[in-house]
């Protein structure tokens, strides 16, 4: 049996692991699809080599510092909102802890508690006002504290799409035209069912279905952003898609 102090450190890490995991799954299947889309788009209108890799790396490097960004100022974001909730569950039970307390006894009922049995869970878990709050921001609020920092957050996804971005790119270092965009796409596809595939792996899902479902996922985002992409160019440029 494992201790409660153990139990928490194992919460601890599971989380921070799974904020990182989404992180990187968000970071690279955006790189891929993203870049893909671009370069594709781009390739069909620039003979030059050379002008597609400028162009796709100024997506690269624009695209990681926006998602990077927006992950660092959505994470703090949601820090903050978990904290402000916090003070003000703590206000409550301090203040008016007859009523917290039979919002907690309420939760339990809906649960399937009553009686003694009841009373008894409400006693334990109101001894501890640190332990009392927490089950109120879960039970009551739905919330669960924000493990990764606003920082690793915007690194993880920075860094990732950077990373997940140089694959569709790759194949333009060496050809161009058609040639290499059936294997910017072949490349990204394969990409896409590894990502997936260690996604599944982490979570305990089928491999094969994860792997299949996140490159489904991924062309069809591709196809979508490379329509969005030709009808806008036809649509302000005149450009025949």
């Amino acid at each position: 049996m494992s201790e409660p102090g153990q139990h928490h450190h194992e919460h601890h890490e599971g989380a921070t692991r799974g904020a990182a995991l989404r992180n990187f799954v968000f970071g690279t299947s955006d790189g891929l699809v993203t870049v893909l889309a671009f370069v594709a788009g781009v390739s069909a209108s620039l003979a030059s080599r050379r002008l597609v890799l400028m162009a796709g790396l100024a997506e690269m490097f624009a695209g990681a510092v926006s998602m990077g960004l927006g992950a660092f100022l959505g994470t703090r974001a949601e820090r903050d909102w978990y904290e402000r909730e916090r003070k003000r569950e703590e206000a409550e039970v301090e203040k008016i802890p007859h009523l917290e307390k039979e919002e907690l006894r309420e939760i339990y009922r809906k649960k399937g508690l009553e009686g003694e049995t009841l009373e008894r869970v409400v006693d334990v878990f109101t001894a501890n006002e640190k332990r009392w709050v927490d089950i109120m921001m879960s039970e009551e609020l739905g919330l669960q504290p924000v493990e990764s920092s606003p920082l690793s957050s915007g690194l993880v996804v920075g860094s990732s799409y950077i990373v997940a971005a140089a694959v569709p790119l790759a194949p333009y270092v060496l050809w161009t035209g058609l040639r290499a965009l059936i294997s910017s796409v072949i490349l990204t596809a394969a990409a896409m069912v590894a990502v997936g595939v260690a996604k599944a792996r982490f979570t305990q899902r089928p491999q094969l279905r994860g792997g299949l479902e996140t490159m489904v996922a991924g062309v069809v985002g591709t196809a979508i952003c490379y329509g969005i992409g030709q009808a806008a160019a036809y649509l302000l440029g005149g450009v025949k898609p």
